[in-house]
């Protein structure tokens, strides 16, 4: 299946770039602790996981250039992702705690929690992906493209379930590898669905073929 392959490009380029990735991770864990800095640490990483992603050259330059760009909209798209979810979840509680047909909008919450999940695992490569971010454009087309592709959407999400996973059962991967191998999961996973629209470049090596 195509989520599978897409984890197999995603494990490469990880051993391809693993002192990028592991100098992301740091600087991402690095600018979260001081809270203020998340959500521009956030799209440098997200900035160059997308360059990899497109098989752009990469180095930690793009990392600084990207945490400078379009500062305020990474912020509030950061913010989007950090909110929306509890916000959901919230609902959800409320609603399952009522009597009656009120239920019911617990389930259609829950389904809504789903979609934002899948969803806005695209938000931020989305964001990279145009030459001029628009939100309204981000948003729509993540959730748009969770839809359209629910199960590769699904298996791309379980995968950076298992990573986190993983890296909190081995614990050191967590601070080396981990923000670095989900940003390039998520980035992977939107140019992989682009590719077969002809809208990204394919891998170096598929080209001509």
């Amino acid at each position: 299946m195509k989520a599978f392959f897409i984890m197999g490009r995603v494990i490469k380029a990880t051993y391809e770039e693993l002192f990028l990735v592991v100098g992301l991770s740091v600087a991402w864990w690095a600018g979260t602790l001081l809270i203020v800095t998340a959500p521009m640490t956030t799209a440098g990483v997200q900035s160059v996981a997308n360059r990899i992603a497109n098989y752009k050259r990469s180095n930690f330059d793009f990392f600084w250039s990207g945490a400078r760009t379009h500062v305020g909209r990474g912020v509030l798209l950061f913010l989007i992702l950090l909110l929306a979810p509890p916000l959901v979840g919230f609902s959800i509680n409320f609603y399952f705690q009522q009597q009656g047909w009120l239920v019911l909008f617990g389930i259609l919450m829950a389904w809504v929690l789903l979609i934002l999940l899948m969803g806005g695992q695209y938000f931020f490569p989305l964001f990279w992906q145009q030459n001029e971010p628009d939100l309204k454009l981000v948003v729509r087309n993540g959730l748009l493209l969770s839809v359209r592709h629910p199960l590769y959407s699904i298996l791309m999400l379980l995968f950076q379930g298992l990573l986190i996973a993983l890296s909190l059962v081995l614990v050191v991967p967590v601070m080396l590898l981990l923000p670095g191998m989900i940003a390039l999961s998520q980035n992977f996973a939107l140019v992989g669905l682009l590719q077969e629209m002809d809208l990204a470049p394919q891998p170096p090596e598929m080209s001509g073929t």
